[in-house]
C-alpha cells in the first residue's frame, strides 16, 4: 500500500531545481534521516535535475517530484517528458580523463551515490527513482584511560559496534562530553591529572550528564575501591586486565538497561499525557454511525481524532505525528489546540481547512523536525467530502470487496501556500468507509500483502462488526509490540 506524502509539478527552470533542493532537504530532516544521507539524496536529484535542463532544452517544459513508501520504505521519484535516457547505462569509466561530455561527472555521481535507484521510460514519461536508506545509527562511546595502548585495544574491541571516541587526558574527554554527548563513558579509576571519581563528579554536573551509562575500569580488586566506586552511582565496572568479550558484554548490557529505564519513565509520562486525549468518537451522529479502534505504540504516537458537529454536517479528522513518545504525543495536543481555533460555527470545506492548518504550521514552524499527515472528512446527508495531506488512502468497502479512494496532497506545512482539493463520495446502502494511520501497516508483518489481508472476505451490515473483524485480523499479523501507534475508522450510513 503506497503513502503519497508529496508531490508537485514544476516548470524545468533552474530556479525550480533551487526549490526542489531545498525541499528536499526539509522533508529529510522531518523524517530524521542523518546528514550524510541528505547530502547523498539531494546531490544524486539535484544532479539528475541538472543533467534534465541542460540537455532537453527546449524540449521538456516541466518535471515532477514525489515521496511516497510502502511500509516505511520511503523513495523520490522524478517524472519528466524529455528524451529517454538511462543514467545506469551510460558509460562513465573515462570521465577522469575528460573523454566524456560534461554531464558525464554528473552521471558518475548518480551511479556512484545511487546504487539502488532505477531508471524506466513507458508511454513517453521517464521515471527515476531514489530510494532512502534506512540506517541504524551507531551509538557514541567515550574510553578514558591514560594508557595509550589500552585505549587503541578498548577501541579495536568496540568499534565495529560503537562510534568510540579515545582521551588519555581526563580534561579533554570531559570537554567533549560537555559539548557534543555521548550514549555511554568507559573511564579508568587511576588516572594521574584526576582520579575517575573525580572526573564521575565533574560528569554529573553536565547537562544529562548523571543519566549518561558510566563503567569504571580499575586494576584494583580490593573492597573498599569497589565500595567507593558504589558512591559515585556508577552503572558496572571491570577488572583488568580486560578481554574483548566482557568490555562489549558489559557495555550492551549497561546500555540496555539505561534505555529500559528511559521507555518506562517514558511509557508513563505517555500513559499520563494520552488519558485525557485518547481518541473517541461518538458511536453514532445524526445520519452516521462511527467505529474506532485504537492501540497506542509502546513508546507512545501521535495519532490524534478530532470530531465536531455543526448540525446538518459534521467534521471529522484523523491525523499523525510521525515520531514516537512525548515529543510526537505533544505535538498531536499542540495540533488538536490548533484546530479547535481554525473550526468555528461555520462548517468548513475539508481542502480550505488543510490549506489554513498548513499555512499556519509553515509560519510557526511548530514541525520543523517532524511531519504530520491528515485526512478531513465532512459529512452532510450521504455526501462524504475527503481531503488528505499525506495522509493513506482511503477505502471504500462494500459487498463486492474493497476499492482505494484517490484523494492525495502535500504533508502539512511544507509549503507556504499550499492548496488541497477534496473528493466526494455519494455513499449508498451498505456501504462503509475505512480511515486508518499508517501504524495499521506499518506494524504487521513486512512480508504480507498488506491491504489484501486486512480487507479481503471482510463484509457485515454495520460499522461496528466490520471494524471488530478488521482489528482482530490487524491483531492476528502483529509480530510483537506496536511500534506506531495504529488507529482505525469505519464510518456508514443509518439503514432506515
Amino acid at each position: 500500500m503506497k503513502t503519497q506524502l508529496f508531490a508537485k509539478q514544476y516548470p524545468l527552470k533552474l530556479d525550480s531545481i533551487s526549490e526542489v533542493r531545498r525541499l528536499l532537504t526539509t522533508l529529510c530532516q522531518q523524517l530524521a534521516l542523518e546528514q550524510a544521507e541528505i547530502d547523498r539524496v539531494t546531490l544524486v536529484l539535484a544532479e539528475y535535475l541538472s543533467n534534465l535542463y541542460f540537455h532537453n532544452q527546449g524540449t521538456v517544459n516541466w518535471f515532477s517530484i514525489e515521496l511516497a513508501g510502502v511500509k516505511s520504505n520511503w523513495y523520490f521519484e522524478v517524472s519528466d517528458t524529455g528524451e529517454s535516457f538511462d543514467p545506469y547505462k551510460a558509460n562513465v569509466n573515462d570521465i577522469f580523463n575528460g573523454e566524456l561530455l560534461t554531464s558525464g561527472m554528473g552521471l558518475a555521481l548518480i551511479q556512484k551515490n545511487n546504487h539502488n535507484g532505477h531508471y524506466e521510460s513507458e508511454n513517453g514519461i521517464n521515471k527515476f527513482t531514489c530510494p532512502l536508506k534506512k540506517q541504524k545509527k551507531k551509538l557514541n562511546v567515550v574510553i578514558v584511560d591514560d594508557d595509550q595502548t589500552l585505549l587503541w585495544a578498548y577501541k579495536g574491541y568496540l568499534q565495529n559496534d560503537f562510534v568510540v571516541h579515545i582521551f588519555s587526558a581526563a580534561v579533554l574527554a570531559l570537554k567533549y562530553i560537555q559539548h557534543e554527548g555521548c550514549d555511554l563513558i568507559i573511564a579508568d579509576i587511576h588516572m594521574p591529572e584526576m582520579s575517575g571519581f573525580e572526573f564521575r563528579l565533574k560528569v554529573e554536573s553536565f547537562e544529562k550528564g548523571a543519566l549518561t551509562p558510566f563503567v569504571f575500569l580499575t586494576g584494583d580488586d580490593n573492597l573498599s575501591v569497589q565500595e567507593q566506586a558504589a558512591e559515585v552511582s556508577i552503572d558496572d565496572y571491570l577488572i583488568k586486565p580486560i578481554t574483548k568479550t566482557p568490555l562489549l558484554a558489559v557495555c550492551n548490557r549497561v546500555i540496555r538497561r539505561t534505555n529500559q529505564l528511559a521507555l518506562h519513565y517514558q511509557q508513563r509520562i505517555v500513559e499520563s499525557l494520552s488519558r485525557p486525549f485518547k481518541p473517541s468518537l461518538p458511536p453514532k451522529s445524526g445520519d452516521w454511525n462511527f467505529s474506532l479502534a485504537h492501540t497506542p505504540a509502546s513508546e507512545g504516537g501521535g495519532d490524534f481524532v478530532f470530531f465536531h458537529d455543526y448540525g446538518e454536517s459534521k467534521l471529522l479528522i484523523l491525523g499523525d505525528i510521525m515520531g514516537h513518545g512525548p515529543v510526537a504525543k505533544f505535538h498531536s495536543f499542540a495540533i488538536m489546540g490548533y484546530l479547535e481555533g481554525l473550526i468555528t460555527s461555520i462548517p468548513t470545506c475539508p481542502g480550505v481547512l488543510l490549506a489554513g492548518l498548513s499555512s499556519r504550521l509553515y509560519l510557526n514552524q511548530l514541525l520543523e523536525s517532524s511531519m504530520l499527515t491528515c485526512i478531513v472528512i465532512k459529512l452532510t446527508g450521504n455526501k462524504c467530502e475527503i481531503a488528505t495531506a499525506g495522509h493513506p488512502q482511503p477505502y471504500l468497502l462494500n459487498d463486492v470487496g474493497y476499492k482505494a479512494i484517490d484523494c492525495k496532497g502535500t504533508v502539512l506545512g511544507l509549503l507556504p501556500d499550499e492548496g488541497y482539493s477534496a473528493v466526494t463520495v455519494q455513499l449508498k446502502a451498505g456501504e462503509k468507509l475505512f480511515f486508518y494511520s499508517d501504524g495499521i501497516f506499518e506494524n504487521i508483518d513486512r512480508n504480507c500483502d498488506c491491504i489484501g489481508n486486512i480487507l479481503d472476505g471482510i463484509k457485515g451490515t454495520t460499522a461496528q462488526y466490520v471494524l471488530d473483524q478488521l482489528w482482530l485480523r490487524f491483531e492476528s499479523l502483529l509480530p510483537g509490540q506496536l511500534q506506531d501507534d495504529a488507529t482505525a475508522i469505519v464510518i456508514d450510513l443509518n439503514n432506515k
